[in-house]
């Protein structure tokens, strides 16, 4: 790849490390099996683990994407950015547009699910349900975006703050349940997992349902890239981030797929998955599940609070270079995009409260679509920007590998998600409406 020249310069500040992009990332990506895997298992069965690590391969492409363009385009934006230098405004604009419903999904997401393991948490300890239940579940939800808005506000190193400390506790207690607890279970229980016969075991329709939730397993790892405009020496410390969360959620993903795959998924688990693996394990199961509520609580919340930080920074750039209106770039005394932090985190709690009467199930399952249809529209972008933009042969075969597995995960996307398929549709629709509608900016 050539180096570009003209690239905007901005105002935000270099404050985070090398461990506080991996948070930023991880807490994004890595929270995503707190909630999904119950969901796949609900559908897949036996076959959880093969739906995973399918959708495991679509995100090993994607990443080492990433990892490639975000090394020599070390700038707010991500697929936005990297598709408007490769491609032009129109294609930025949507790349963009994509990104940005993926997050303000991730803000809405991350946060329900964190409620319902907080939710779980109370059930368990006090007997106190209510939170499992709209429209308390969705009430809850929304105060705790607010406060996620206002920390995002008070500064980029307070926010990472939040979930350095998160994931560093998470790492942990995945280390306790599928380490410790994984082989205290199979020592008693022994290992019988078998691939099921797809068809039979497992209705195919079933099966690639559950592929498609699984994907959302491992959405986020781009959420590195977007702030790297505010890390230390970011060439080299958002690859070394990017390639590190994309071992560990491999790691965690797998290893809770084998373990769940054990036993069947109730619809109450499905809020909660690693609460009820941690049950499983024999002696200190009991004790183990009410950590990991607590955890999941935590871990969920960094992952929305990486969403608002990726919403921010993609509304930002797209600003700078006349996407979005001005506005949108403006930066606070404590060198944050304010204006886009309130409107994103706003428009996350509208979300949350239009669907507060919908089961608790039902909501997850649709934010979840909601959340792959944005992202894989900018994991496109990327892939196609980085088969544009990079001279060697490699990268060029990378990114039309992660291209043609991005275009498969979004056929299975339009195909078995109606309801989601609509909602996506409609929001790039207004997108285009808007792009068009407003003077647009000249391709450099």
């Amino acid at each position: 790849m050539q180096e570009e020249e003209n690239v905007p310069q901005g105002d935000l500040r270099r404050e985070v490390s090398l461990f506080g992009a991996f948070s930023i990332g991880y807490a994004d990506v890595g929270a995503d099996i707190y909630i999904t895997l119950g969901l796949v298992a609900l559908y897949a069965g036996g076959a959880t683990p093969l739906a995973l690590i399918i959708a495991g391969i679509v995100y090993v492409l994607v990443g080492s994407v990433y990892a490639k363009l975000s090394g020599r385009y070390p700038y707010a934006g991500g697929a936005q950015f990297y598709a408007q230098r490769a491609l032009g405004p129109m294609h930025g604009f949507i790349a963009g547009w994509g990104l940005m419903l993926d997050y303000t999904i991730d803000i809405a997401l991350f946060v329900l699910a964190s409620v319902g393991y907080l939710g779980y948490l109370l059930k368990a300890t006090l007997g106190f349900g209510l939170l499992l239940v709209n429209p308390y579940y969705a009430f809850v939800s929304a105060l705790f975006v607010g406060f996620l808005g206002f920390l995002n506000i008070l500064g980029i190193r307070e926010s990472v703050r939040l979930n350095k400390l998160f994931v560093a506790l998470d790492l942990a207690t995945l280390f306790l349940v599928l380490g410790v607890g994984g082989s205290i279970y199979f020592f008693f229980n022994g290992f019988s997992w078998k691939p099921p016969s797809i068809g039979q075991d497992v209705p195919v329709g079933n099966f690639l349902y559950a592929v498609t939730i699984a994907m959302a397993s491992y959405v986020g790892v781009e959420a590195i890239s977007q702030a790297a405009e505010e890390t230390s020496n970011a060439s080299k410390t958002v690859p070394k981030a990017t390639y590190l969360t994309i071992s560990l959620t491999l790691l965690v993903a797998l290893a809770g797929a084998f373990f769940i795959a054990s036993s069947p998924v109730n619809n109450d688990e499905a809020l909660h998955p690693f609460a009820g693996l941690a049950l499983k394990v024999p002696i200190i199961g009991t004790l183990l599940a009410l950590w990991v509520g607590l955890m999941g609580f935590l871990i969920n919340l960094a992952s929305a609070n990486s969403g608002v930080i990726g919403v921010s920074r993609v509304a930002y750039s797209m600003a700078r270079t006349g996407l979005l209106p001005e506005g949108f770039r403006r930066i606070s005394r404590r060198g944050v995009p304010y204006i886009s932090i309130a409107v994103f985190t706003i428009i996350a709690t509208g979300l949350i409260i239009v669907n507060g009467f919908s089961t608790s199930l039902h909501l997850l399952e649709l934010i979840a679509s909601l959340y792959n249809f944005g992202a894989i529209v900018a994991y496109i972008y990327a892939s196609i920007s980085l088969v544009k933009l990079s001279a060697n042969k490699q990268e060029k075969l990378l990114g039309i590998l992660a291209t043609v597995a991005c275009i498969f995960m979004l056929t299975l996307l339009v195909f078995l998600h109606p309801e989601g398929r609509i909602l996506a549709l409609l929001w790039f629709l207004v997108g285009l409406t808007i792009y068009f509608l407003k003077d647009r900016p000249v391709h450099k």
